[in-house]
């Protein structure tokens, strides 16, 4: 069995691969300190957040506590969905096709692909129960027809491990999902 068919790699990283909404803003000046400090706690949240909904397993709970936590889970998650319907109502760019890790990303750009050397802020909505997008910045590195390819500016060291984390458990979701195909 060849695991290998089912991993995505990017900067000769393992990579985060999905069909996700994703939205390109062109900035015509550096984010200020104050920006990225910014971004850096909004994006270290989400990315918590994000890791928490996918690293959650049900079946290693037990017990009154864990029925307790999950009714409180249930709740919250709809007031999330509730809070992001509201909040995105007709904001959200359409789905198309990314690779992302804490080096990089590279997407199918929908509509007119963004130039070559232009700096901005790559915007990707990770699920449409969170609202906010995780803002990297970045700079285009290459676009071949709507292929379009970035690199990230400096990420912090938390904000890196979380993305790679978060593409590990994809990566882990996927190969498992792939396995129990074959099996079946």
């Amino acid at each position: 069995m060849d695991d290998n068919l089912d991993t995505v790699v990017l900067h000769n990283e393992l990579a985060y691969h999905d069909v996700l909404p994703v939205q390109w803003q062109p900035r015509e000046r550096a984010l200020t300190r104050f920006e990225l400090s910014g971004l850096e706690e909004s994006n270290l949240l989400l990315l918590q957040a994000h890791v928490a909904l996918e690293d959650h397993s049900p079946a290693e709970d037990s017990g009154v506590l864990a029925g307790e936590i999950a009714r409180l889970d249930l709740k919250l998650n709809l007031v999330l969905q509730l809070l992001a319907k509201l909040v995105l109502k007709e904001r959200t760019p359409p789905p198309t096709t990314i690779q992302f890790n804490a080096l990089g990303a590279s997407w199918t750009a929908v509509g007119v692909a963004p130039v070559a050397g232009t700096h901005g802020l790559l915007r990707i909505y990770l699920r449409g129960s969170l609202p906010q997008p995780l803002d990297l910045p970045a700079e285009v590195t290459g676009v071949e027809g709507s292929v379009v390819r970035f690199q990230f500016g400096e990420l912090s060291e938390p904000v890196a491990e979380l993305i790679q984390r978060l593409a590990f458990l994809r990566h882990r979701r996927d190969v498992a999902g792939a396995r129990k195909a074959r099996s079946a």
